[in-house]
């Protein structure tokens, strides 16, 4: 894969999904702020791995490290840098063993609109997305995916206050 599908996501994306295309099986979409909606041959869990290491960590790190924090196990969200954090949402049924999660940027969440009692649409600067959850889960998953930001950034500021000012 390319890196720089990678570095258009970071810069330019604000959710990936699984999606089945035509032709092609288990790929993703990639919804940008634009409005456009991208496709990529490639399965979502590959992308996240590949996401991942370029930040240079993993899902199961994430998990061991920040779902004790918020008490979940499942569906926790991964914070990669300062002001960016994946949050994961159900957003189809699968077919076998395909990936039903969906993953988006939590400063790209505008809001949330109730389907029904176990379906939301979350709400993007230019796309409106549903997701197999109540508009509770939703907004608590805005919340822990804040919550991780915050440990975050008390695990990581000293070192990089040291770095930024250091003289010697």
């Amino acid at each position: 894969m390319d890196w720089s599908k990678i570095e258009t996501f970071l810069t330019s994306g604000q959710a990936f999904i699984p999606v089945n295309l035509h032709d092609k099986g288990d790929c993703i979409e990639m919804y940008m702020k634009d409005g456009s909606v991208q496709a990529l041959e490639i399965q979502s869990e590959q992308f996240l791995k590949k996401l991942l290491y370029y930040f240079g960590t993993s899902v199961s790190a994430n998990k061991r490290r920040y779902g004790k924090l918020v008490g979940k196990t499942k569906l926790v969200p991964i914070v990669l840098s300062y002001g960016i954090t994946l949050i994961p949402y159900l957003v189809r049924e699968p077919i076998g063993r395909q990936s039903r999660v969906g993953w988006f940027i939590a400063r790209q969440i505008l809001g949330f609109q109730k389907e029904s009692p176990h379906k939301t649409s979350i709400q993007l600067s230019n796309h409106d997305i549903s997701v197999f959850h109540s508009e509770k889960f939703c907004f608590e998953q805005l919340k822990n995916a804040r919550c991780i930001e915050l440990c975050f950034g008390e695990i990581h500021e000293p070192h990089r206050k040291s770095w930024l000012f250091s003289t010697g």
